[in-house]
């Protein structure tokens, strides 16, 4: 029988929880902004005959690549070569007046000087010899444009590009100048045009003016989330604000070697905007989110966990940039937040701060050839 003045043995102490925190520290990161554009080949050039005609035939393979001087369509150059033809004739005969009154007048000038004949005789013949001598040069001028309309009869590209489907057909009448053939669109540089808003434009000249030598560059996002492979840069940027939009128009440059971007794609452009200064970065998974409220745990010196509630703003890569509710050298708790709750002692194990790369498309320490999908991509297989 237990002697009833015995005390109980006391309860034993729970260890604290282990969780692992990061110490926040300031950091001048890039801040990159994303806007929707639309493709544009750089020259756009609509095939026309320069010579009216029936097509005889058709000598390009449809969506294909063409060269400069390649031959697209061929017009019936019947009438135009009949037309040659005539023209040369003329000029033959013209030239064979032209020989004959020579031949007089070299006649006549010793005749003159002899008093053979008269002078006016001779100046009759020389004034003849002259008008058949334009006469000729009328004639090779009319051989010259005939020849120039055969030669239009040969529609060939004015330039290298992708074209489209023939908008004619054999046998149909071409009008010179007015009959649609077709359309050739330049290949590389692509163009890509699109619209930023007003304070977009003023942080990217201001960022530009702080660092003069540094050209962030331009990135694409295809439609299929896959990132271009090459980086664009600034083309044009529009001489006036849109009154209605409060958007300016920008055009950036692509090369396209390969003619993987086609005029009309719907893509995304990413590039640096501003570089925000001492900016705090907590992880997209340390923060909680509940009726619209964002808060994040830190442990205070007492190892006590406290809740703060913070708001963020743009992001950079897999964080969040803080800007209130927290300060520089607060102990973020990064891992086993979920094991935890505000007023509860722990014990902490300190990670490394992944320091962001100043000019890196948004993961920390990374490059933007390898890491595509910080940008909101997927490296294209």
């Amino acid at each position: 029988m237990a002697c009833s003045g015995a005390k109980a043995p006391p309860a034993a102490t729970a260890p604290a929880t282990v969780v692992e925190v990061s110490q926040l520290q300031p950091h001048t990161v890039p801040i990159y902004g994303e806007f929707v554009g639309e493709t544009e080949a750089a020259a756009t050039v609509e095939v026309h005959a320069q010579v009216t005609g029936y097509l005889q035939s058709i000598a390009f393979k449809e969506g294909s690549t063409v060269h400069k001087g390649q031959l697209l369509f061929v017009i019936d150059p019947r009438p135009y070569e009949d037309t040659l033809a005539e023209a040369k004739a003329t000029l033959a005969v013209d030239e064979a007046t032209v020989n004959n009154t020579e031949a007089i007048v070299r006649r006549y000038t010793p005749l003159a000087a002899k008093h053979a004949i008269s002078q006016q005789e001779l100046d009759s013949e020389i004034a003849t010899a002259k008008e058949n001598q334009a006469s000729v040069a009328l004639a090779k001028a009319q051989v010259a444009a005939a020849q120039l309309n055969v030669d239009y009869t040969r529609v060939r590209a004015s330039m290298d590009g992708d074209i489209g489907t023939s908008l004619v057909k054999v046998g149909d009448l071409i009008q010179s100048g007015s009959t649609l053939m077709d359309t050739i669109y330049s290949i590389t540089p692509m163009y890509v045009t699109f619209a930023i808003s007003e304070n977009a434009y003023l942080d990217y000249v201001d960022r530009g003016k702080r660092h003069p030598h540094q050209h962030p560059p331009i990135q694409l996002i295809l439609g299929n989330g896959t990132c271009y492979d090459a980086a664009g840069t600034l083309d044009m940027v529009a001489p006036s604000v849109n009154t209605s939009t409060g958007t300016l128009q920008i055009r950036a440059s692509f090369p396209n070697p390969e003619g993987t971007l086609k005029p009309g794609l719907f893509v995304r452009v990413r590039f640096v905007t501003q570089d925000a200064q001492n900016a705090l970065l907590v992880p997209q998974s340390a923060v909680q989110q509940l009726q619209g409220t964002q808060s994040v745990y830190v442990v205070g010196a007492d190892n006590t966990v406290r809740q703060a509630t913070i708001t963020t703003g743009p992001m950079v890569g897999n964080d969040e940039i803080v800007q209130s509710g927290l300060a520089a050298g607060a102990l973020l708790i990064v891992q086993g937040m979920q094991k935890v709750q505000p007023g509860a002692k722990v014990n902490t194990r300190e990670v490394s701060e992944q320091v962001p790369v100043s000019g890196q498309p948004g993961a920390t320490g990374s490059s933007p050839a390898t890491d595509q999908s910080a940008a909101g991509c997927t490296k294209a297989q």
